[in-house]
């Protein structure tokens, strides 16, 4: 069984087409790279399936459920995340303090309770 499955959805933004009929399914402990240019759909893809933007068409299932539409927050709590690329670093901070940062985002630690570098 699929645990995602992306069924002939489409997206418009005025007359362009961002995604066109598009459909993919995912199995447990399979692994899915989505690769294109610039411009090809996967961030419109991936914000479908996340439920930032609402398909056109088609159809999102979560482990058989159709969370088309569903808003983020419920998605997430249905155990789907999303990250983005973000490779800027904290440019006033040491490289030590970029990664207790790393860090405390990880654990969901305050600062007062996360551990200096050098005690890790």
């Amino acid at each position: 069984m699929s645990v995602l499955e992306v069924i002939e959805m489409s997206k418009s933004f005025g007359g362009v087409r961002a995604l066109d009929n598009v459909s993919f399914e995912l199995r447990a402990g399979e692994i899915l790279a989505m690769i294109g240019p610039n411009g090809a759909g996967k961030s419109t893809c991936f914000n479908c399936i996340n439920g930032q933007l609402r398909p056109d068409r088609g159809r999102v299932r979560l482990n058989g459920s159709d969370i088309t539409g569903t808003v983020p927050r419920r998605i997430w709590h249905l155990g789907v995340g999303r990250t983005f690329q973000i490779a800027a670093t904290f440019g006033s901070m040491s490289v030590v303090e970029n990664v207790q940062m790393c860090l405390m985002s990880l654990n969901g630690r305050s600062g007062a309770l996360l551990p200096r570098a050098g005690e890790l």
